[in-house]
């Protein structure tokens, strides 16, 4: 096995158009120019940080991940 490992492949990027209230995008901007970025890697790190700090929304996320293995594994069973 290497020391060094090799780089992990970027994710897959998709487009995404929202409509949001102008004071929210104004507030983007003026973001994007404090942490000098774009707005892109800031929507996106906030979905992130929602999603890992949402812990009603990762118990859900479990149930659905469960319900979906027991439903394939009955489809797995009939065949």
């Amino acid at each position: 096995m290497s020391i060094i490992k090799k780089p992990a492949e970027p994710p897959k990027i998709a487009s995404l158009e929202v409509q949001i209230e102008q004071p929210i995008l104004d507030t983007l901007d003026r973001y994007t120019e404090f942490i000098q970025s774009s707005r892109e890697h800031i929507v996106a790190s906030a979905l992130r940080l929602v999603f890992k700090k949402d812990y009603d929304f990762k118990r859900w996320l479990r149930s659905q991940n469960s319900t979906d293995s027991q439903a394939t594994l009955r489809t797995a069973k009939k065949s």
